[in-house]
């Protein structure tokens, strides 16, 4: 009860009170508070010092991220994992923390563009970063002769979906002196855990499959505790952690990523091999299928199938892509994946529009260079689609 007397701009800020429930919700609250309350300066000084469980602050200590850390620590196979408000900025946390001026950073040629922009962006405090084949040993092995403070790859690429030998790149960025920085945003955890087989660091864009509903941006980081630690630090004191409608919206979906991934790669693989037979496509990209030049590695690196994202070729440019998007009924243009709806994207024209046209061409990506993420729907009715659009070239 309020002490009596109290007005009523008064009883409107502190009236608002309910018992804590003797029995525990169905599922974790939103924890959105930026600020707590403590009992007495005896109690902030257990809390900072971690000796009693406590929040201090919006992003430094909310249930709701402690909740998805814990979530996907367990997933990635990892002592400890932290949340940050987008993929790229586990990425900008992590070369803050352990890039300094004369640092090299070796980063596979195939990479989401943003990763080559942002590494091109530290090349001002003195960094520096070469491109290399991670599919060839011998190109690794030469461009980390002159020694690496990071080797960063993709488990499955974007958008060409070459496939990482993570134990082979592992043991080449030890022998330089290095760690292996591995995005597996295309596998997640379902279909590899790098950290098992060598890498340092694991990074997910939490905003495509662990999301999955297209609904939150959000990244995680997994390692060790000791590499974690700093990383954490800079991205608290930066503000690049999410916030808890974020966090509680991430650890919903991940309850589903099971289901949805198996539903993906079940799809993708019966997608991907119908694909190859149509005789308006010139090139399908999938790691599940044979004549895939990482067929070999992509069946000891990753688990419980190929994953859900297939890219293919078709001639015409992008006058052709126009005229099939305009036939399709359920497969739309999106510049992201990982949903629960079978989508398109045009690399060159978003995720790799900011490359130079000679570093596009050396990837491959021209104008009728398509990237899919296939959803959960019924295979047959995206297969009827995409016939839909074929066929009207």
């Amino acid at each position: 009860m309020a002490p009596s007397g109290d007005g009523f701009s008064t009883r409107g800020v502190h009236d608002a009170r309910a018992d804590a429930p003797a029995n525990s919700p169905a599922r974790t609250p939103i924890y959105q508070s930026a600020g707590w309350t403590f009992a007495d300066l005896a109690q902030v000084d257990a809390i900072y010092e971690r000796r009693i469980a406590g929040a201090i602050y919006g992003s430094d200590g909310n249930p709701n991220l402690l909740a998805l850390e814990a979530q996907v620590a367990s997933l990635e196979g990892a002592p400890e994992a932290l949340a940050t408000s987008a993929g790229m900025a586990a990425f900008a946390a992590t070369f803050m923390t352990i890039l300094h001026s004369g640092d090299r950073v070796v980063a596979a040629r195939e990479v989401y563009g943003n990763t080559l922009r942002l590494l091109g962006d530290f090349e001002r405090f003195g960094v520096s970063a070469v491109r290399v084949d991670a599919t060839d040993p011998s190109a690794v092995d030469r461009a980390l002769s002159g020694g690496a403070r990071l080797l960063a790859v993709e488990t499955i690429s974007n958008p060409r979906l070459r496939v990482a030998d993570i134990p082979s790149l592992g043991a080449a960025a030890k022998r330089a002196g290095g760690a292996l920085l591995v995005d597996n945003t295309f596998a997640t955890p379902y279909h590899c855990t790098p950290l098992a087989l060598g890498a340092d660091l694991a990074m997910e864009s939490g905003t495509k499959f662990l999301g999955g509903h297209h609904d939150v941006v959000i990244g995680t980081l997994a390692g060790t505790r000791e590499l974690l630690a700093p990383i954490r630090t800079f991205a608290v004191r930066a503000g690049m952690v999410p916030g808890a409608f974020d966090a509680w919206l991430a650890e919903r979906s991940i309850e589903t990523l099971a289901v949805r991934m198996a539903r993906g790669a079940d799809s993708a693989l019966e997608l991907a091999r119908w694909l190859a037979s149509h005789q308006k496509v010139r090139r399908v990209h999938y790691p599940g299928l044979p004549d895939h030049p990482d067929h070999a590695i992509a069946k000891r690196v990753l688990q419980r199938g190929f994953g859900s994202m297939i890219s293919f070729e078709i001639d015409g440019g992008a006058a052709a892509v126009d005229t099939l998007l305009a036939r399709l009924a359920r497969i739309r243009l999106v510049l992201s994946l990982g949903g629960t709806a079978t989508t398109l994207s045009h690399p060159a024209k978003s995720s790799h529009r900011a490359l130079s046209q000679e570093l596009r061409d050396e990837l491959g990506l021209h104008d009728g260079f398509l990237r899919m993420s296939v959803g959960i729907e019924d295979v047959a009715d995206i297969q009827t689609d995409l016939a839909r659009g074929l066929d009207a070239l």
